[in-house]
Parts: C-alpha cells; structure tokens; sequence
C-alpha cells in the first residue's frame, strides 16, 4: 500500500493516530481516511509524482524518499549519510539533518505522519494507479495540513465547551490547562508537566481558541445561508411561533 509521510505538529499527529478512548496505533501504521472526507478528495485531485529533491519543500514525502532516509540517505538515495536503524521512525530532527535544513524548534515540535494512499486517481480523465513515488505538492500538502489543524482544533474546543457547562452545573472551578490535559489523555496526545510545558499549553489554548473564532468566520461558512440566517424569533428572543 502507497503511503506519504506529512509533517504536522505533535499534536495533531497524536491526535489522528488516536480513536478517542486513549487508544492509538503507532507511528509505523498508516491512517485510513475515509474516502467522504475533504482529505481523501484532497489527496485523489493532488497526488503526483514529485522528484524527491523536491519533496523537502512541501515537507511530504513519498513512500520510496521516506524508505531512503530510513537508512540514513538522502530522500533520493546515494550513500548513507547518519547511521540509524531502518525499524526506527524517523524523528523531525533527523530529516533536518538528511535534508540539511536548520531545526529551530527548541522541542519536538513536529512529527511525520504516516497516511495511507488511494489505490487509483483520476488524471486528465484516466485511471492511474498510485505508486510509491506519489506525493503531494507544496498546495496541497499545506491544505492537507490546515484541514487536519481545523479538525483537532474544532475537536478541542468541542471537548472544552461541554467541559464548561458540566463545571458551570457542578460550581466546579477547572483550569484550562486541567481542561487541556483531560483532553490529551482522551486522544492519547503525550505531554510533560513541567511548568514550561504548562506555559506553552495556556499559549497554545488562546491561539487555538483564537483560531476557532476565524474559521468560523471563513468564507464557507459566511456564504452558507443556512447557517448565517437569523431568523425573527432569534431577534426578538424567546421560542419560533409555530403554525
């Protein structure tokens, strides 16, 4: 099976790797997206055939770049250049190293997420069969990225809002960061708790909430009426007068 290998923060990455009930599978087994979903369109309308010395620009790699750098060497082959062990999985920094590109998170702030491809897609109206050297270009690899975010960070704040109006019922007083890391334990997300992770998490949950607030206000929604309409009842408060 076809596979691409898509940077994402650790966040988002533990987040599709996880079912929801603190169950994940690893890093190694590729996530199945369904073919319903705005990812799996993205993928069958954008997968091509990019040289592997430029995949580094998109920070998606095909199947047959990804198997090179597990041996050390760079995503187009040639001699090896780190030493490692094939079985292990390949961390941010050390594709950094290979791709010699300056890594300036202070933490492991990405990762690589492992995504299994369609067997087919459509190109210029024929069939073709995905091979290992599919991937996707720097387009559609930063929209995979943004509706993979969107999805966790909708999660999130799903999660957050009940978490409120069950603490509002109970007069409890739960902090964010509490919230957060309840949150990260339902999706398996690995987190320390040393104060300086604590203090990127408050950071992280006013930019993520920050970030909630634009994408409702994003042009697909703004232009769905059914969603924007307002009707007379709303106005006036109280309850629609049915007929």
């Amino acid at each position: 099976m076809p596979k691409i290998y898509l940077r994402v923060s650790k966040y988002v990455g533990s987040f599709m790797r996880a079912d929801g009930n603190g169950n994940s599978i690893s890093k190694q087994t590729p996530i199945q997206l369904s073919q319903c979903s705005d990812e799996y369109a993205v993928m069958v309308h954008s997968l091509r055939i990019v040289p592997e010395t430029q995949q580094r620009r998109a920070c998606c790699y095909s199947q047959s770049a990804w198997n090179n750098m597990l041996r050390g060497r760079l995503p187009e082959g040639g001699k090896p250049i780190i030493q490692r062990d094939p079985k292990d999985y390949l961390t941010y920094a050390e594709v950094c190293t290979l791709e010699r590109l300056p890594n300036k998170t202070r933490r492991e702030a990405y990762e690589f997420l492992c995504i299994a491809l369609p067997r087919e897609i459509y190109v210029d109206g024929r069939i073709e069969l995905v091979s290992s050297s599919h991937t996707l270009d720097t387009s559609a690899a930063n929209q995979l990225r943004r509706i993979f975010r969107q999805r966790f960070i909708r999660e999130y704040l799903y999660f957050e809002a009940r978490q409120r109006d069950w603490c509002r019922e109970q007069r409890i007083d739960r902090t964010d960061v509490e919230i957060l890391e309840r949150f990260f334990m339902k999706w398996d997300i690995p987190v320390s708790h040393d104060n300086k992770e604590r203090e990127h998490l408050r950071r992280q949950i006013f930019r993520w909430r920050k970030e909630g607030k634009r994408m409702a206000n994003e042009a697909d929604v703004i232009g769905d009426a059914e969603i924007t309409r307002v009707d007379e009842y709303e106005l006036r408060g109280g309850l629609p007068k049915y007929e």
